[in-house]
């Protein structure tokens, strides 16, 4: 038996299988406690489901079962009537099918202090033993046949997950799209991988008893493949059924029927056991981070299942938008990026399709945007693999509803090529060198996920001078005392102090970037050296553009950066002139565009592109298609954009399935929070109250109020912006 089905009977056994826990448990106990007397009454037993009974009559240790969910009341209730009714008793052995681990210390000091030892024997204990003897393992196979299998025969798991889609069949075919992009390898065609899902989803309740007609399995997957042409995904059905047939499906000709043979149907239940225990294990580090957020609300415990549900629902609905426009934008040959007020909207969309509830219609979106941002700057991979697979099923069912050849409409993303990458990708990458191992390096992980696959990496000698220019502004900001700078924290400066690094320090920490005879050379040789990433120039080539196109960007460019330098900041003077950002910006724009002139190609198809996450570099994009047309073939790629091409392009071949599984979302709405002088104020503070601390110590300790105090500004998703002002202004 898979010992996840034995978890997954755990987790959802209902209070009407109290009987089935406490023969599981006596089974368990049975070893260790072999004079235990089950005394289970659904009715009450004097708060004993079961007892040990001494030597000379009287109980001195008791063991009690429970599939209650609010195991601390129902501990305290038991405790109470206990020492009423028996008051040898010392040792209570409380056994539950819930998780509890550390949650249950508070409840042991408290039964300590009342002469009770309290042993607290959960899901975890059960699940870790049960390979330790044949009447352990005997007891959970009986319990998991008696309550799992019934609920996998069912539609219930089905039922209750993706919140974003409607129909039953929807619902599983995504699930089952996930679980096969899962197992399948990465040099497996597209298509062949989602028709075989989408059979084995319509096949899921069949047996050799219990078969379907050719027909109706046509009809179950065109049921919510609506936009697609009929005879062209019957076909791509037809062709999953042949190559599934004798292998996981068995085939009656006579007829025209099929089903699931047995060991597809054994597989299949326990690859859906799987699924549904991570799922549940990703919900409860939802439910964790929303109490934080929740932790100073007195009546916080009442509400944290709706708050727990709703942000369930607005980043599964977000992900399937997110998923729609990458689909789109590859159905229809060109680069997207996605909106970043798509997040709030979906917030706010939840919010008025779900208007009842427990929530604070003003506090609900912080506490949605922080928890998802918390969620994708995970260091949990668990956490990161599930958020990767729910992405990558929702773009997968995307691309089916636009179009039925999933393989052929991927073929026309680029699959190998030379990147430029803007300051506002690499920024980051310095940034997270400050990490060490406290920190998801989301962006890292990115690059270096690119250089796997082949692509090579570029940088500007603009580039280079603005991540200098960067590196001194920050550098002047560190020897400034509280209250004396004015305006933006440097970005690099920031992140540095939210590690909990002293102040004093950034100096020589930045020298880890480039020394002082040599800078551009330095900062060069370091990038090459971490990233593999070239210093490149793009000037002769952006002067083989037209004079048109030249014009309209440098005008553009030179309106975008006046309305982002209209107010006044200390780093502005710092740095250099505008003229020297807007020569980088249309280099980089233009040298891209020029360097194309040589190839033929779709705009998908293009071996040279800017990655930028800038949103002002994406409004002149548009802007230039609105004036001049044909015109203009835009260079500018996403990062998300890109991330996802690794999974679902040609070059998905060079990464393995692992690696995909953990390519970071989101980066696009990259979602580290602005920094205010008030945290600045915070770090000094902690670092004074600790001094003669070790050093470890005090950056734990400033880092964790970093992220608390942070998670009060709920501007989690403008980071983006935030690199771009810093960069700006800092040039």
């Amino acid at each position: 038996m898979n010992s996840q089905l034995f978890v997954f009977a755990l987790e959802h056994a209902r209070s009407s299988d109290w009987e089935h826990f406490e023969e599981l448990s006596s089974r368990f106990l049975a070893s260790e406690f072999p004079e235990l007397r089950t005394m289970a009454n659904p009715t009450g037993d004097g708060g004993r489901d079961s007892e040990l009974f001494s030597p000379a009559g009287f109980p001195s240790v008791v063991a009690q079962y429970s599939v209650s969910k609010d195991w601390g009341q129902k501990i305290r209730k038991t405790i109470k009537r206990l020492k009423e009714e028996f008051p040898t008793v010392q040792v209570l052995v409380y056994t539950t099918n819930r998780k509890i681990g550390a949650s249950g210390d508070k409840i042991k000091s408290e039964s300590i202090k009342q002469g009770l030892s309290l042993d607290i024997r959960d899901l975890s204990w059960f699940s870790e033993r049960i390979d330790l003897d044949d009447n352990k393992y005997s007891a959970a196979k009986a319990f998991s046949q008696v309550v799992a299998i019934p609920l996998l025969d069912g539609q219930k798991i089905i039922e209750q997950n993706r919140p974003s889609l409607t129909t039953i069949e929807s619902k599983a075919a995504l699930i089952y799209l996930a679980m096969q992009w899962e197992d399948e390898n990465t040099d497996k065609g597209l298509s062949k991988i989602v028709y075989e899902a989408l059979v084995l989803s319509a096949l899921r309740n069949t047996n050799s008893d219990r078969r379907m007609v050719r027909r109706a399995v046509h009809e179950a997957i065109t049921g919510y493949l609506t936009s697609s042409a009929e005879d062209e995904v019957s076909t791509q059905v037809d062709a999953a059924l042949r190559r599934l047939t004798k292998k996981k499906v068995r085939h009656w000709q006579a007829h025209d029927e099929f089903c699931l043979a047995h060991e597809e149907i054994v597989r299949l239940q326990d690859r859906l056991v799987l699924t549904e225990n991570q799922e549940t294990d990703f919900i409860d580090e939802v439910e964790r981070l929303v109490s934080i957020e929740l932790g100073s609300d007195p009546n916080f415990a009442a509400k944290l299942r709706d708050y727990r549900n709703r942000v369930v629902r607005v980043l599964d609905s977000f992900l399937l938008k997110t998923g729609e426009v990458f689909a789109a934008s590859v159905a229809a040959g060109e680069v997207a990026v996605v909106d970043r007020d798509l997040l709030y909207n979906t917030v706010y969309s939840d919010l008025s399709a779900h208007p009842n509830g427990s929530v604070n219609l003003e506090l609900f979106p912080d506490v949605a945007l922080n928890v998802i941002a918390r969620l994708c700057a995970s260091k949990n991979d668990n956490v990161q693999s599930h958020l990767r697979k729910l992405s990558d099923s929702y773009t997968l069912f995307s691309f089916l509803r636009e179009t039925p050849d999933v393989q052929k409409a991927t073929k026309k993303i680029f699959g190998h090529g030379k990147i430029w990458l803007d300051t506002t990708i690499v920024l980051p990458l310095l940034a997270e060198s400050f990490f060490a191992e406290q920190g998801n390096k989301r962006y890292t992980s990115a690059i270096n996920n690119l250089k796997g696959a082949g692509v090579e990496l570029r940088v500007t000698d603009g580039v280079v001078q603005e991540l200098l220019s960067h590196i001194r502004v920050s550098q002047t900001c560190s020897t400034y005392s509280l209250g004396e700078w004015k305006g933006r924290i440097p970005y690099l400066y920031k992140n540095y102090i939210q590690m909990g690094c002293s102040p004093s320090g950034f100096r020589s920490a930045a020298e880890i970037f480039r020394g002082h005879e040599r800078p551009e050379d330095d900062i060069s040789d370091y990038l090459f050296a971490n990233y593999g990433i070239q210093v490149e120039s793009l000037a002769e080539h952006a002067r083989a553009v037209d004079n048109e196109l030249r014009y309209a960007t440098e005008r553009l460019w030179r309106k975008a950066h006046d309305e982002r330098r209209g107010g006044n900041d200390e780093s502005v003077s710092l740095g250099g002139t505008i003229d020297i950002l807007i020569r980088h910006d249309v280099e980089s724009y233009l040298g891209i565009v020029g360097l194309r002139k040589s190839e033929q190609s779709s705009e998908l198809g293009y071996k040279h592109w800017w990655l930028t996450i800038d949103s002002v570099a994406w409004k002149i994009r548009k802007s230039l298609k609105e004036e001049l047309k044909d015109k203009s073939v835009s260079p500018l790629m996403s990062l998300d954009f890109l991330l996802n091409s690794l999974s679902f392009g040609p070059a998905r071949t060079k990464l393995a399935r692992t690696h995909e599984q953990l390519l970071p979302i989101l980066l696009d709405l990259d979602f580290s929070a602005y920094l205010p002088v008030e945290l600045l104020d915070l770090a000094d503070r902690i670092r004074k109250e600790n001094e003669g601390a070790q050093d470890y110590v005090i950056k734990r300790k400033v880092r964790d109020a970093c992220d608390r105090m942070r998670g009060k500004y709920g501007q989690l998703t403008k980071t983006a912006a935030d690199i771009e002002q810093s960069v700006a202004g800092d040039a």
